[in-house]
């Protein structure tokens, strides 16, 4: 996968098969991994432990988990969209799921409630790297959303709570709870300190459907592929990737604006 070298050592009177790379290729081969194969990678550092004699020795410890959803590094990210790292909670009934999103390179935090019927819509707005999905309470839901994930190309994890009868009533509050305590687990002593979430309302929202944002063009040309073309492209004045990904974002969900109009008697 990383295409470098294998190799050997002499040890003990045998030869080891090993390979490496120097760290400050990390971060490249880091991209490979997780971006490119979908890889979760377990980043463990050396600490030094002292025994009853002073004697000095290391152990390793596992310090960070990357995965698709988690990159922060700047040099990962897209500059048109951002690194979304989503989760997906379901009600009992499958009635409604509760949705919760954050790009943990900025810190911001949104949330949800919607439908199953919705999701699909909701991806193609969302633009989630990964998504994070309990799994559902009907086996029959579970691998529908699975089979829909699978057909819009998004990278999902089904990840079971270790305390799920602690998680809220509300779909919307578990989903969050869900992706704060995923963050916990895989950045460990990295994982952000969340802001308060921002509550999305359809109706304060006009939200673009899948079809509608593929057909606008809005973030991708259709023709020539890429965001050459692209609405975006088009009217794109900002200086900071940062900003670029802010006005992507409020071109598939646009507030709603109160407009008054007058009316004048033709003649």
């Amino acid at each position: 996968m990383l295409n470098i070298k294998l190799t050997g050592r002499k040890w003990n009177g045998a030869r080891v098969p090993m390979c490496g790379f120097p760290i400050i290729h990390l971060d490249k081969h880091l991209k490979t991994l997780v971006q490119n194969h979908h890889r979760f990678v377990a980043l463990c550092e050396e600490f030094p432990k002292y025994g009853s004699f002073g004697e000095k020795s290391f152990e390793r410890r596992v310090t960070r988990i990357v995965t698709p959803g988690t990159l922060i590094d700047e040099p990962f990210l897209n500059t048109i969209e951002n690194n979304y790292l989503l989760s997906i909670h379901f009600a009992a009934d499958a009635s409604s799921i509760g949705l919760a999103w954050t790009d943990v390179s900025t810190g911001e935090l949104f949330s949800k409630k919607s439908h199953l019927h919705s999701l699909r819509d909701e991806l193609a707005r969302i633009c989630p790297r990964e998504v994070v999905l309990r799994p559902a309470a009907s086996p029959s839901t579970h691998e529908a959303t699975e089979s829909m994930l699978k057909e819009e190309g998004v990278f999902f994890t089904s990840w079971q709570l270790e305390t799920d009868n602690l998680l809220p009533a509300d779909v919307e509050s578990a989903a969050v709870s869900l992706l704060s305590t995923y963050l916990s687990k895989n950045l460990m002593e990295n994982a952000p300190t969340l802001s308060n979430p921002r509550h999305e309302a359809d109706s304060k929202m006009m939200h673009l459907d899948a079809h509608t944002i593929k057909s606008l063009e809005i973030k991708e040309s259709t023709y020539a592929g890429g965001t050459k073309g692209s609405l975006v492209s088009v009217i794109k004045r900002t200086t900071t990737d940062s900003g670029t990904r802010l006005l992507a974002r409020r071109l598939c969900g646009l507030t709603f604006i109160p407009i008054m109009y007058s009316l004048i008697p033709l003649p």
